[in-house]
């Protein structure tokens, strides 16, 4: 953990124009600089990089912060990773925070298991390369695949002795204790015997790797092909392994997958290995297991486009169809390469150059609808309700890509390869995208998204301590914004927006705590304000930014926007960044007063926000009266008729204060 010391001299020192350039190509435009979003695929530029703010942000997926947020979303490291990355690269000495116990304690288990996983990679290796049993088992079985021994050792590969109890043997030796290696699942106990038996034994060694290249699990393969145990076996989920979040090679392949823009996908860890070998190094795997959506984001972060390798296993490929339909559903631009029969990705690329294989790719991939329409409507020849059917289907794969010109084109070229009107599939193409999208709605009331709305960027990468907390914050979040208070929750962020940028700036002079002339703070006069009417805010974010100024405004050197921006608290930070980049547009009645700018009136324009606030506020107290008066349970309506003059009285005094607003 970092203290913000540290924090706000990275910041200092990090030129964000510097530090995004290293990744993004970037042209001046007049203060500022512009270039293509990383974080999604675009060819306009909509990605501006500002020096005098220290921040970059994307004006069409939203992404953006200072230049640790930035770090972190690019090169997927937590909010400590990326500071520390940035005090690196230019030179800053850094001291971390101590953690609270809680902290620790997930901390210390966190890389306690790194740390045993680690030690097992090393010790599988050495086996592999300095045991007769690993050069005479495993190197002969890797030498069969064909892998060359620097892939190999880039790979890590490795191999376990077929005893029951090596391994353990080994780690018990070294000190490490007993419950880390049943947790990372090396080992295992059977209560009757009371003794660790090693999980791989016997078996050639895939060592998982997270996207920052931390070892999270391992796969195993049988070396004996007469024994009736699974062919591989892998590590079971832990407090730092979610299958459901990782894909195998990813660590190796996300430089090229950015380079070259496409992603290749296969399914197992030798088509991976092999196709690298071969040259075509941006490939990844999901190890056998159904495609996921955290797995397709994790690809997103990269790329928009992916080729799904298949083998020509006619039964395989049809069970597979729902994870492209999940593809086409997060947007991304998908093609389908099926290689000759007899064929899969890691015996195709043996013996291949990368331009064999790249002339076999540009010569043989097909859009996913394309291949889809090929593939199901061979199946109904002849029989009209099977084609009917599988044209059901078609459309449904095609409802669910949210670009709504892309889904065009796609209906366009279905109608002509299926001979079906093209009116016709319009009609349930749109039907199906409607009910796709309120089911979507839906599930989002129910289930926060991956991204926290309000907080956008915010990723929370495979070492981030907090993740509970993270997570119960989405979910309150999300419940906020799809709730009755969204209006209020709409202008609070307007009101949090003002003490970050100028929450240090004079807003008046005025009479207080015995000081004729007050030079009173824009934040001190906010919270102030919603302080003496008995308001809080509702978001939780703005309600922390709210109270870490109250606490700090009157420290030495405090400047409002440096400090919320070097927030130890990522949230925070980021909630600041793309607070600062929120763009508002003056209302005729400042034009009038000849205010071209909001530092040129900042008293008015933050008593006139304040009283936009309250009004939603009455707005919503008066819509919550009503249901009140509306329910058959009411006791004292007398008493809440008097409540609702008196708020119907405030809402048209406020109505008339306000006069022309301020929209965003």
């Amino acid at each position: 953990m970092m203290d913000q010391m540290t924090i706000e001299k990275v910041l200092d020192a990090a030129n964000i124009v510097d530090v995004v350039s290293q990744f993004v190509t970037l042209r001046r435009r007049g203060v500022n600089y512009v270039g293509l979003c990383p974080f999604h695929n675009e060819k306009t530029p909509s990605f501006y990089v500002s020096p005098s703010k220290g921040i970059c942000k994307c004006f069409s997926c939203g992404k953006g912060g200072n230049a640790i947020h930035f770090i972190m979303e690019h090169e997927q490291m937590s909010f400590p990773q990326a500071v520390e990355w940035l005090a690196v690269k230019y030179g800053i000495p850094f001291s971390k925070r101590e953690p609270t116990p809680e902290e620790k304690l997930r901390q210390d288990e966190r890389e306690s298991l790194f740390i045993v996983n680690d030690f097992a990679c090393k010790w599988f290796q050495n086996i592999l390369n300095n045991t007769p049993s690993g050069q005479s088992i495993g190197k002969t079985y890797f030498h069969s695949r064909g892998f060359r021994d620097d892939i190999i050792e880039k790979f890590q590969l490795g191999y376990c002795p077929d005893n029951s109890d090596d391994f353990a043997k080994a780690a018990l030796t070294k000190g490490f204790r007993k419950e880390y290696l049943i947790a990372t699942g090396l080992c295992y106990e059977r209560e009757e015997e009371n003794k660790l038996r090693d999980r791989f034994r016997g078996r050639a060694i895939f060592p998982v790797h997270s996207v920052s290249g931390k070892i999270v699990a391992f796969g195993g393969r049988i070396m004996k092909s007469d024994v009736k145990v699974a062919k591989y076996v892998n590590s079971p989920e832990s407090v730092i392994y979610k299958k459901s979040n990782e894909l195998y090679g990813l660590f190796f392949a996300r430089q090229a997958i950015v380079k070259r823009n496409r992603c290749f996908l296969v399914e197992g860890y030798a088509d991976v290995i092999s196709m690298f070998q071969a040259g075509v190094e941006n490939v990844v795997a999901s190890s056998g297991t159904s495609l996921t959506s955290s797995q397709i984001r994790l690809i997103h972060r990269f790329t928009s486009n992916i080729t799904v390798l298949y083998d020509g296993d006619m039964a395989g490929i049809k069970a597979s169809l729902r994870g492209i339909d999940m593809l086409l559903e997060e947007g991304m631009n998908v093609k389908v390469l099926l290689l000759p029969d007899g064929e899969d990705p890691d015996s195709f690329a043996r013996g291949r150059s990368a331009a064999d294989f790249q002339k076999y790719i540009d010569s043989n991939q097909v859009d996913f609808i394309r291949f889809k329409v090929r593939l199901i409507m061979d199946e109904a020849e002849g029989d009209p309700i099977r084609r009917a059917s599988l044209i059901k289907e078609i459309t449904s794969s095609i409802s669910v890509i949210p670009d709504q010109i892309v889904r065009a084109v796609y209906i366009r070229e279905c109608s002509q390869l299926m001979q079906v009107d093209e009116r016709m599939l319009i009609t349930e193409v749109n039907k199906l995208h409607s009910e796709s999208r309120r089911n979507s709605e839906e599930k989002t009331r129910k289930e926060p998204a991956t991204l926290m709305e309000h907080i956008p960027g915010l990723q929370i990468a495979d070492e981030k301590e907090e993740s509970d907390p993270i997570e119960e914050l989405r979910i309150s979040i999300r419940k906020l914004l799809v709730s009755e208070k969204a209006t209020v929750v709409d202008k609070e962020k307007m009101l949090a927006r003002l003490i970050v940028r100028y929450g240090d700036k004079i807003c008046c002079y005025t009479t207080y705590e015995g000081n004729d002339n007050y030079a009173m703070k824009v934040g001190e006069y906010i919270i102030g304000a919603m302080k003496a009417d008995s308001l809080s805010f509702f978001h939780p974010v703005y309600k922390t930014i709210a109270s870490l100024y109250s606490k700090h405004f009157k420290d030495d050197g405090f400047v409002s926007e440096r400090y919320f921006l070097s927030n130890p608290d990522s949230v925070v930070s980021l909630t600041a960044a793309n607070l600062i980049e929120e763009r508002y547009q003056l209302s005729g009645i400042y034009k009038e007063m000849g205010t071209q700018q909001e530092e040129d009136n900042l008293f008015g324009i933050t008593d006139h926000i304040l009283s936009d606030y309250r009004l939603a506020v009455v707005n919503y107290e008066i819509r919550q009266l009503e249901k009140k008066m509306q329910s058959p349970d009411v006791d004292d309506i007398i008493s809440l008729q008097k409540e609702y003059k008196v708020l119907l009285s405030a809402r048209n005094i406020l109505a008339k204060r306000l006069g022309d607003r301020i929209v965003t």
